[in-house]
């Protein structure tokens, strides 16, 4: 990894001077953060819940600099406040992980867990984080892509429905409806 700056006490970049050589206002500098954690340098966007199109284009001038000018080839996104994130993030990471970056989100809540995108490509590490991979997905049509997905996306929902539909099988046959049931 090449690094143009002073390393900080782990051997990474500190975050004064990833900070300090990116061309934006002092504004956009207060809401954007960076940590190296290892060899992933994860940026944040603190206390933002909902991003639109600026926030997603500061963040991908901030991961470009990390990736183009840093040397840096894994990267990732602190999530912890964020509660809603256009569909262009996905593809932005997606794009990168193309190139052979490691991508990492850090923290997302349960909506963005629940988004499509993620339940399709983000597997959860030991360390609570969560890696991009297409593993699952690799040479497969899209048909069999969308058939994968629709089981897993469906697989909570239908097991309710076959809890439901057994309850009401018992209760027609004994005469008894599961809400006046005893226990």
């Amino acid at each position: 990894m090449h690094h143009q700056s002073r390393p900080d006490e782990h051997g990474g970049e500190s975050e004064q001077s990833i900070l300090g050589k990116m061309a934006m206002s002092s504004r956009k500098k207060q809401r954007l953060t960076v940590r190296i954690e290892n060899d992933f340098a994860v940026v944040s966007l603190e206390d933002m819940e909902i991003w639109d199109g600026a926030d997603l284009a500061l963040l991908r001038e901030a991961l470009t600099a990390l990736i183009e000018r840093d040397g840096y080839r894994a990267i990732g996104v602190d999530l912890s406040a964020v509660k809603y994130i256009p569909s262009g993030f996905f593809g932005m990471l997606f794009e990168w992980y193309e190139q052979g970056m490691r991508i990492r989100l850090d923290a997302p809540q349960k909506n963005v867990e629940q988004m499509l995108w993620f339940r399709m490509f983000f597997v959860r590490q030991p360390d609570e984080t969560f890696l991009l991979t297409d593993e699952r997905m690799r040479n497969n049509t899209p048909n069999e892509q969308v058939e994968f997905h629709r089981r897993e996306f469906m697989a909570d929902v239908e097991s309710n429905d076959e809890e439901e539909i057994e309850e009401h099988i018992k209760s027609v046959r004994f005469g008894v409806r599961s809400t006046e049931r005893i226990g």
